[in-house]
């Protein structure tokens, strides 16, 4: 009837409500997760960092350049630098110039299981990660000023090592690193460096088929 109200049936409320809810799954176990495998994998987790820390450095980037030309220390009186960075993974980093346009990069890290690469399970809890990587550098000059503007690219690996329900898993990947180098003329020893990096990994513990993911790390250096 015409100014009327419709009114839902008490049983087709009940059904509208059953069929929204789903289903509660009991007597699931955790799993451990380690290398999903698959054609192509992207670790979510490692791409927030990326953007994050693509972010950070940007900010950092943008509000040092421009002065007057200065020269930097870092590959031409100074030659190893040693650092830490932050990202994905974090750890410690080093650096060797073999000449003015070349260099060697090399890194230990951790990370742990919060970073998403394995979680409890029935047999125990996972102990992390440890990776460690090393990469021969091509770097080229952008801009100089107060602070002098690189960018690099490289290829190199990375070894990954962890433990997850009473097992060790290991990964080697191959990767191809690109980032940017800011020098300074006071202090002319130090050096803060971004970098992102794809990576393909292979190893018994990755599955039958390639797995893909990122480094993204914001660090620094300095040089003796």
């Amino acid at each position: 009837m015409p100014g009327e109200t419709p009114t839902t049936k008490p049983s087709e409320a009940g059904v509208t409500r059953g069929a929204r809810e789903k289903p509660r799954q009991e007597g699931t176990k955790s799993r451990a997760r380690v290398f999903r495998p698959g054609v192509l994998s992207v670790h979510s987790g490692a791409m927030r960092r990326t953007l994050l820390t693509t972010c950070l450095a940007a900010l950092i980037l943008a509000g040092v350049a421009g002065g007057s030309a200065q020269a930097t220390e870092v590959g031409y009186g100074r030659n190893l630098g040693l650092g830490f960075e932050i990202g994905n993974p974090t750890g410690f980093v080093g650096k060797y110039w073999v000449n003015r346009v070349n260099a060697w990069d090399f890194g230990v890290g951790f990370d742990g299981y919060a970073y998403g690469w394995c979680t409890n399970d029935a047999h125990g809890v996972c102990d992390g990660r440890f990776t460690i990587n090393a990469d021969y550098l091509w770097q080229s000059n952008i801009a100089k000023g107060s602070a002098q503007l690189d960018w690099h690219i490289g290829a190199g690996g990375r070894l990954n090592i962890w433990n997850d329900a009473n097992r060790s898993y290991f990964a080697l990947g191959g990767r191809m690193p690109v980032g940017l180098d800011l020098m300074f003329n006071s202090p002319s020893f130090l050096e803060v460096f971004f970098e992102i990096a794809p990576l393909i990994y292979v190893g018994p513990s990755v599955g039958r088929i390639l797995w893909f993911s990122f480094d993204g790390n914001l660090g620094v250096r300095f040089y003796f």
